[in-house]
């Protein structure tokens, strides 16, 4: 009996021992070390393992999409409780900048397809619609205060998250000039923001 219960216990443990695998060699060999094999060598189990948990190489890389867009979601939820929205904006482009650098091989593979015919999962999709839609509901803050014109908010989310992936995007594929990187992102941020504030809103 006690056998059986660590056996269901070790076979609940292999799924996440694989994503951590998988994100290592992400990490530190790029998109190129995802094989199954590879995958299955790294994290210690069978590539049968990795099968029974994912089917194919395409369900370990929709798995570290959808973790890395959680991970966003999260960061941008714990800003919601910042009292000024022009704050809560700011950091909201220092955590995604921060998250982006600190995985930069996760970021490339959320936002630049990297991996050759990947295309994520309708459910996948939806965890990256809800990361923007935590940037959506800061933005609203913003302008529901009136810290902001009543722009629209999604149009005005995207804007935002735009300006700073262009950004964080030449930091980590280049090619960037800036002296003082940590200055000019903060810098950028700022100046978004204080662009959004001075527009007007497009709608009738």
């Amino acid at each position: 009996m006690m056998q059986a219960a660590k056996e269901r216990t070790a076979s609940l443990e292999i799924e996440p021992l694989i994503l951590e695998a998988a994100g290592r060699l992400l990490s530190n060999e790029g998109p190129e070390a995802l094989s199954v094999r590879r995958i299955a060598t790294e994290a210690g189990v069978a590539p049968m393992g990795v099968y029974n948990h994912f089917e194919s190489k395409s369900g370990i890389i929709d798995a570290l999409f959808r973790n890395g867009f959680d991970r966003l979601r999260l960061a941008l939820d714990s800003l919601q409780g910042i009292a000024d929205p022009s704050e809560a904006l700011f950091e909201a482009g220092r955590h995604y900048r921060s998250l982006a650098l600190a995985a930069p091989q996760l970021y490339q593979l959320m936002f630049f397809r990297v991996v050759p015919g990947f295309v994520p999962t309708p459910a996948s999709g939806l965890v990256a619609l809800e990361s923007f839609s935590s940037l959506v509901q800061i933005m609203d803050r913003a302008i529901a205060t009136k810290v902001l014109p009543p722009l629209e908010p999604t149009t005005a989310a995207q804007i935002f998250w735009s300006a700073i992936h262009g950004w964080v995007s030449l930091e980590i594929s280049g090619p960037s000039f800036a002296n003082d990187p940590d200055t000019g992102a903060d810098l950028l941020i700022r100046s978004v923001i204080e662009g959004l504030k001075v527009s007007e809103s497009r709608q009738e």
